[in-house]
């Protein structure tokens, strides 16, 4: 199962943009979202409509399309834990929350999440039923072609981004033409013939509408070679690259060119973890998927992600995930099979 989730939390706005931002100081109130904000309400049914005819049941499917995953969710009890991804999403119906650096999110149809750095995090639905099933789909960003249109940008004369530490995560509800080219993405599972030809396109297109989004300043600061935020950016995928390592902030601030307290200050703010607590989850995150693979045990699994105690790697475990990894392990394969054999049944 793909994991997908977001960052560091602040609002972002841009007075001349299409697509307007939520302030995120607070949870949303929680009230459905209009369909218009993101196009006609025909949009939106579409859009549910594929959704439901290329999942097979409830779950969270990869489609054809790279980087497409599809979401179809009957209860509230799903948790999804996801080590971050620079990723976007689309709900089409019900609502969800999403939890990051100690802060909750709250958004719902027409809305999207859009990750511009990849950070632990979780989230859940919060009305889903069988009769009402959460819809969404997330869609994976390349940090290449970000960086390659911020570029683009800048050279075309868009004014500089005003901050050099923005945000990481952004709530956006996109104007029509960003959710038709979400949409757009849903459409080619029709066509798988022109599937190879059309979807890195469409991908990339959707990656210059979000740089031209009420987010867009703030993703381009991060895209932008040069600015602190994207200093902490590369760290932040060095640590994922490498969190068996060990690593002082001092040398991860050396290779960020930036003081020591700045570095730190500037990685909260992105993240919303230190980078202490943030390569701890990541090691964690990765020790789940290793243990859900069947292919190692806790104490080979501890040391393989950087722990020199397996008894610290317990208790790490349990504080973030709530079990002990056997007992969550079991419960997450037990849970996977009920999903698969009801599936089955339909």
């Amino acid at each position: 199962m793909p994991l997908t989730s977001p960052t560091s939390i602040a609002s972002c706005s841009q007075p001349n943009a299409s697509a307007s931002a939520l302030p995120l100081d607070a949870p949303n109130s929680g009230e459905q979202s209009s369909p218009s904000d993101a196009g006609d309400s025909g949009l939106i049914r579409e859009a549910a409509d594929l959704i439901l005819r290329y999942t097979a049941g409830t779950g969270v499917f990869p489609s054809a399309v790279p980087g497409l995953t599809l979401y179809r969710l009957a209860s509230n009890d799903f948790i999804e834990r996801s080590a971050g991804e620079v990723m976007t999403s689309f709900i089409v119906q019900g609502h969800k929350t999403t939890a990051i650096g100690g802060r909750l999110l709250e958004y719902g149809p027409g809305e999207s999440l859009v990750c511009g750095i990849a950070s632990p995090s979780e989230f859940h639905p919060i009305d889903a039923s069988s009769e009402h099933p959460f819809l969404a789909i997330s869609v994976s960003l390349d940090p290449a072609v970000l960086m390659e249109y911020a570029g683009a940008l800048s050279a075309l004369g868009q004014p500089k981004p005003k901050t050099q530490t923005p945000a990481g995560v952004f709530v956006i509800r996109p104007d029509e033409e960003l959710a038709r080219a979400f949409v757009s993405l849903l459409r080619l599972l029709d066509r798988p013939k022109l599937l190879a030809i059309r979807a890195p396109l469409l991908m990339r297109d959707l990656h210059a509408l979000l740089l031209d989004s009420s987010c867009g300043e703030a993703l381009r600061a991060l895209a932008s070679a040069g600015s602190e935020g994207h200093a902490v950016l590369n760290a932040a995928n060095w640590i994922r690259s490498n969190y068996a390592e060990r690593c002082s902030m001092e040398t991860l601030a050396e290779r960020a060119n930036l003081s020591s307290a700045t570095f730190y200050r500037r990685f909260r703010e992105l993240t919303g973890f230190s980078p202490v607590q943030f390569r701890m989850r990541v090691r964690l995150f990765e020790a789940r998927r290793l243990l859900l693979s069947k292919r190692s045990n806790v104490s080979s699994t501890a040391f393989r992600v950087g722990y020199d105690s397996a008894a610290q790697f317990v208790r790490d475990y349990k504080r973030l995930f709530g079990d002990a990894p056997l007992r969550d392990i079991k419960r997450l394969l037990s849970s996977a099979d009920e999903t698969s054999s009801a599936a089955d049944d339909r």
